[in-house]
């Protein structure tokens, strides 16, 4: 099964949420012509024919919001990945989950400009992720149902296992016609047209690099700062003094004085409500999945995310959020149950065992049937 990846306008680079730790701005202040781009990956069969979950799929999202990921023109040779370093041309530095696909946000490296053009003029559109499969087998079938990935790589065209394809980027793209940046820049006696918003932009930089000031530009368009000031009295200056107000009121209510920090105590409050909200909401979703389940055994192991079904139970359950209805939830956990994959590890709650078969379990930690191949998706 094979899709061909085509640049679209499908989800901003914004869209995507960052890791934790990635400053977006010290990639952007190397990098003269900085380039991002998501990628999509959707659950469902390889070219090999192994389902891959969207088990498997969270678990990716997960591992590079906890610790980003590399991207290689390639995959790496197997042989080589514990004592090699190849450099980087990507950096996967953020990913979320949306229904049934996993979304990868990355950073083209400042020292791959050939990949840049490549993605820019649709010479390069899939990627392939890279690292061990944990599988199972139900009905005849091979299900991928979690994955240690190790770099999510670039792939020639029609190469990738998985359907997978380019669906945002940000910085200077060629046009469909074939022309590309700077094809302006003759009509305007070889100097290229700024529009407004390029100009606000360029001046703003120049002020943050204190190149300029704002008595300068205002001194520039014949206004004193006085006079810009009172440009903005009648929307700006009324929404600072109503903010100014409200802050008043919030430290009041929170009962801050002196040199206490309303920021540190308002975070703190807000922090506190939030866990409360998602200890509620988390004792609800389990007492609602316990009614569903009549095996005390699969009742007990559901919880513990130790357990094969408890981790996959774990993934489903961050796509339930407080707020959301009590029979909206009920599908969402009707939707886990009827789980072909969870179907199949429920049944073997039930199921003797057969002798000389999954009674051996190396440091007590594999789950019966499975077995981890390191293979590229």
């Amino acid at each position: 099964m094979m899709l061909f990846g085509n640049l679209s306008g499908e989800m901003k680079t914004t869209g995507v949420p960052l890791a934790s730790g990635v400053n977006l701005d010290d990639f952007k202040k190397h990098d003269d012509d900085f380039m991002e781009v998501v990628v999509e990956i959707p659950a469902g069969p390889s070219t090999r024919g192994w389902n891959y979950t969207k088990f498997a799929l969270q678990s990716i999202v997960e591992k590079v919001m906890r610790n980003t990921l590399a991207g290689f023109l390639g995959h790496q040779k197997p042989e080589e990945v514990k004592n090699r370093f190849e450099e980087p041309v990507t950096h996967w530095i953020g990913a979320k989950m949306e229904g049934e696909s996993a979304f990868f946000r990355g950073v083209i490296d400042k020292a791959a400009p050939d990949l840049k053009r490549w993605i820019r003029t649709g010479r390069i559109k899939q990627v392939s992720i890279f690292g061990y499969p944990k599988l199972q087998t139900s009905n005849g079938e091979t299900q991928v149902v979690d994955y240690d990935a190790l770099s999510i790589d670039w792939t020639p065209l029609d190469r990738a296992g998985m359907p997978t394809k380019i669906v945002a980027t940000s910085g200077e793209m060629w046009d469909v016609d074939g022309s590309g940046p700077g094809k302006d820049e003759n009509k305007n006696g070889g100097a290229r047209r700024m529009d407004p918003q390029e100009l606000l932009k360029q001046l703003g930089q120049m002020v943050k690099n204190k190149q300029i000031t704002v008595p300068m530009i205002a001194g520039e368009i014949g206004m004193s700062v006085d006079q810009v000031a009172g440009e903005m009295d009648s929307s700006w200056l009324d929404e600072k003094t109503k903010a100014e107000k409200t802050l008043k009121e919030v430290a009041g209510k929170l009962g801050i004085s002196g040199e206490m920090d309303i920021t540190k105590v308002a975070e703190a409050a807000a922090e506190a409500m939030k866990e409360k909200e998602s200890a509620d909401f988390n004792k609800t979703v389990g007492e609602m999945m316990d009614e569903k389940v009549k095996s005390d055994a699969v009742k007990k192991d559901i919880h513990n995310t130790e357990t094969q079904i408890g981790k996959l139970f774990s993934y489903h359950s961050k796509t339930l959020t407080p707020g959301m209805e009590k029979d909206k939830i009920s599908g969402e956990l009707d939707n886990f149950l009827d789980d072909k994959v969870v179907k199949g590890i429920i049944d073997s709650y039930h199921k003797d065992t057969p002798a000389g078969i999954g009674t051996s379990a190396p440091e007590g930690n594999q789950s019966q049937g499975l077995k981890t191949k390191r293979t590229a998706l």
